[in-house]
């Protein structure tokens, strides 16, 4: 249930910011927190943007954003095309003969989630670290994130910057859809003089305005429509991305957190053991480490032991280490975790296979 609390949180807070930034400037919410943040993310933020862009480039970053942004919002543009384009065809995650040794080698196996020797049932290979066999695409995928029916593929280890590429600008163009409809319905307002023409749209009460929007969405059928679907699917799409941005940031992915999750449920019922038998995590150099099992350009290593409980079948526990229960989830190393930096870094610069 983690990852779902995650994803309506992210749903959560990117309504309450749409809301924010559509009626915020309605009168009756101008004295309240919802009408300071309206003011902030309209007027103060892009004022500082603009004061940072001066001091530190002369104001040259100005003009190009916002020409970039007159290009993707009102302009006819193949971005998001492309990008699903890159996505579909884009080369494959897939742990093939060709490139498999290379596979084994990308990440090292971290003893929680992914643990020497496992064997694919279906390609009959060694599944490397952070792999996870596709039953639609028929391949072991290489950093499995999620199969996207969407695109018709795999996200994974060579695919997942395009596919944040490809959400982003999804994301444009349905913002692009909710202004340009809002504005739409907002001058159908004037036209059809249901207000004096010299009201400003924001002194008007906030159950006249809802009315009146009510009013032109189901009369402007067609545009109140895209108004409503845009902002919906707007909604979600923006969600997906904060969330698999996310994902990036805290060295995980969508496959992964699921098996945290496992962990996290198990912890609670007190079934994890832990043990620290070093106190220096090996080396590259450590001879009595099999080179397929240590990833020897991977900077970040564990010594924990775990132990997990099974009451179908008690094993008796290694003998020579001092065990504890796990009390978090925090105390467990996720060796994929190099910090945000190097995160972003190997999800939008990949090894290649």
């Amino acid at each position: 249930m983690g990852a779902v609390r995650q994803i309506g949180l992210v749903i959560l807070g990117i309504s309450f910011f749409t809301f924010i930034a559509l009626f915020g400037h309605v009168p009756k919410l101008r004295s309240t927190p919802i009408g300071w943040i309206n003011r902030f993310m309209w007027s103060v933020f892009p004022r500082w943007l603009s004061s940072i862009d001066r001091r530190f480039t002369g104001g040259h970053i100005g003009p190009l954003a916002s020409g970039v942004g007159n290009y993707l919002m009102n302009e006819k543009h193949p971005v998001v095309m492309a990008f699903y384009l890159t996505l579909d065809f884009c080369p494959h995650c897939r742990c093939t003969a060709i490139h498999y040794h290379r596979a084994l080698r990308a990440y090292p196996y971290d003893h929680v989630n992914f643990r020497l020797g496992a064997i694919c049932r279906t390609c009959h290979l060694r599944k490397p670290a952070r792999s996870k066999h596709c039953s639609i695409c028929k391949h072991c995928i290489a950093k499995h994130d999620h199969h996207c029916v969407w695109i018709n593929n795999c996200v994974g280890q060579l695919n997942t910057r395009h596919f944040i590429y490809f959400l982003g600008a999804t994301d444009v163009l349905l913002t692009y859809g909710v202004c340009l409809t809002f504005d739409i319905l907002q001058n159908v307002f004037m036209l059809r003089a249901l207000i004096p023409s010299n009201t400003p749209m924001s002194s008007l009460p906030w159950s006249m305005y809802m009315h009146l929007l009510g009013i032109m969405i189901v009369e402007e059928i067609y545009i109140g429509a895209v108004f409503l679907l845009a902002s919906l699917t707007g909604i979600l799409s923006y969600a997906f991305t904060i969330y698999h941005l996310y994902l990036i940031w805290a060295g995980t992915t969508t496959n992964e957190t699921i098996k945290w999750s496992d962990w996290q449920d198990d912890i609670k019922n007190g079934d994890i053991l832990i043990a620290e038998p070093d106190e220096n995590p090996p080396s590259a150099e450590d001879d009595e480490y099999d080179e397929d099992e240590l990833c020897r350009h991977w900077p970040k290593r564990t010594t924990q032991l775990f132990y997990r409980r099974d009451p179908e079948n008690v094993t008796e526990l290694p003998r020579g280490y001092l065990w504890r229960r796990v009390e978090s989830l925090s105390e467990i190393d996720n060796v994929y975790d190099l910090g945000w930096r190097k995160n972003f870094e190997d999800v939008f610069w990949p090894r290649e296979l």
